[in-house]
């Protein structure tokens, strides 16, 4: 055996050396692929918080306006003793006692205003809870169907009223009052149920993997096994089966491999056990797998002496390739968040920012004006007799007369200014850093470029004029709030006064 070992050293060795070399060659392989394997979940897990933030910036932008926090925000100091949006056929759909939403509202009152539409939108008094109340069942249209009727009641007992007259100024001033807040809710709430009737979860899905280049298909699964929503509308509704055979696996869909894998996703309120179901295309995975045997192969053959140096260096360049290949998914995913970010701060028709962002930066600008003693002025640019223009001209002429406003007014804006459009007609203008008299000019210059040339529509020029409200922060200001809640009083007194103005607080 010794003089065997002794007359064939070289051949074991070299035998021992391809050996080695080949399952080395082997073992490099194997873990190449797995590592190719786990990094496509892991992308696949980063597909999947994509999807998931985009899906919930989608479910923002379509659910309704939280009422209850428009009702604290545009209260107009009203002692709301009730409040609740109810559905045509009497369901709650809102309410500020949580725990009737949901049921049947069944009061005298509201079966009877239902009976008879000319009841609906008209105030009268009644006693809720031993309370004196002013109650008004106002009615939600969406173009010429009734959707929903808002049920609020005022608490009216310290006017001591007789007989249950209401002819007492305070109480007309009340119920203007409660029709400016109704007003702003139904805007709010049609405009809502506008986005929700246009906006469909499929189409969005199928939107997002046209615009991702290695998703194939996006499947939203619930607790029992149907397919939710889809990119691929044939798919709704249908039901999974073997759902425990959808583990992370590569299959064959029409002559191609494709990565499947099915990962939780809590995307939606109290619905934990929704998932996502993701088809990836595979082939730049399967090229690579290919790629790293044939490597392998040659080198176990060819290279000897430098099969070790050649396995690593193809090692590391995998490792490089999968790195660079999720750095550009991870770059692509991060696009595509800030993209929907910056849609879900943006109002449609304007350009402006949107109300829930514009309350946003007046909340930041407040705090830091608090915090550093600066200066902080805000303004509300509401247009004169907008509803004449809508009703004379058609609403296609409000939107553009909305558009080209808009316009006019970021010409006259500065760079730390914040414009955003608050609802309906209503723009608001973020002063950083400016005092009083600053914004007051501002305000005028804005002004003047409305009044002093009309709209040009269809051939027609339709001559506006605005009213502005202005007020700046003040040392017993406590919140942003309060501030606006006197730089509105400031505009209502400017349209109080005759329009076309501006007015301080």
């Amino acid at each position: 055996m010794i003089s065997f070992i002794k007359k064939y050293t070289v051949p074991i060795i070299l035998f021992s050396l391809v050996v080695g070399i080949a399952y080395l060659s082997y073992y490099n392989y194997k873990t190449q692929k797995n590592l190719l394997l786990t990094q496509l979940h892991n992308n696949s897990l980063n597909v999947a918080s994509s999807v998931s933030s985009a899906i919930e910036r989608f479910h923002d932008i379509k659910s309704t306006i939280n009422l209850q926090k428009l009702v604290n925000d545009v209260s107009f100091g009203l002692e709301i003793f009730e409040f609740r949006y109810i559905e045509p056929d009497g369901t709650i759909r809102n309410s500020m006692f949580k725990d009737e939403i949901g049921k049947i509202l069944s009061s005298e009152s509201f079966i009877d205003a239902t009976k008879d539409n000319r009841k609906l939108n008209t105030f009268f008094f009644e006693v809720r809870d031993f309370v004196n109340v002013m109650s008004i069942y106002y009615p939600i249209h969406l173009g010429n169907k009734l959707v929903g009727i808002i049920d609020l009641a005022v608490d009216i007992s310290e006017y001591n009223l007789q007989n249950g007259s209401p002819d007492n100024f305070s109480i007309l001033r009340r119920e203007v009052d409660v029709q400016n807040l109704l007003k702003s809710m139904d805007g709010s709430i049609t405009n809502s149920l506008a986005i929700l009737t246009k906006i469909n979860i499929n189409d969005f899905l199928h939107a997002y993997i046209k615009s991702a280049k290695n998703i194939i298909q996006i499947s939203i699964i619930d607790e029992h096994d149907n397919v939710f929503a889809s990119s691929d509308s044939r798919l709704v509704s249908t039901k999974i089966k073997d759902r425990d055979t959808f583990e992370s696996n590569m299959v064959e869909i029409d002559g191609k491999l494709r990565y499947r894998t099915m990962i939780d996703s809590h995307m939606h309120e109290n619905n934990e056990k929704m998932k996502l179901l993701l088809l990836i295309d595979a082939t730049t995975y399967i090229s690579h797998e290919n790629r790293l045997f044939t490597t392998a192969t040659v080198t176990a053959i060819i290279a000897l002496l430098f099969a070790l140096l050649t396995s690593r260096l193809i090692y590391f360049s995998a490792i490089e390739q999968s790195r660079t290949e999720k750095e550009r998914l991870e770059h692509l995913v991060k696009q595509r968040t800030k993209e929907i970010e910056l849609l879900s701060k943006i109002d449609s028709l304007t350009g402006l920012w949107n109300r829930r962002y514009l309350e946003e930066s007046l909340e930041t600008e407040f705090k830091r004006a608090k915090r550093y003693d600066k200066e902080l002025s805000i303004m509300i640019i509401d247009l004169d007799h907008f509803k004449h223009v809508n009703d004379t001209y058609g609403h296609m002429a409000g939107d553009e007369v909305l558009r080209q406003v808009s316009a006019r007014i970021k010409k006259c804006q500065r760079e730390t200014d914040f414009i955003g459009r608050y609802g309906g007609e209503e723009i608001v203008i973020i002063l950083p850093e400016t005092d009083l008299h600053t914004a007051v000019k501002v305000a005028d210059s804005v002004r003047k470029s409305i009044e002093q040339k009309p709209i040009e529509f269809e051939k027609q020029n339709i001559s506006l004029t605005t009213s502005i409200g202005v007020n700046s922060m003040r040392k017993e200001h406590e919140s942003y709030a309060t501030m606006f809640s006197e730089v509105d009083e400031a505009l209502y007194n400017a349209k109080k006064l005759g329009r076309n103005r501006v007015e301080v607080f």
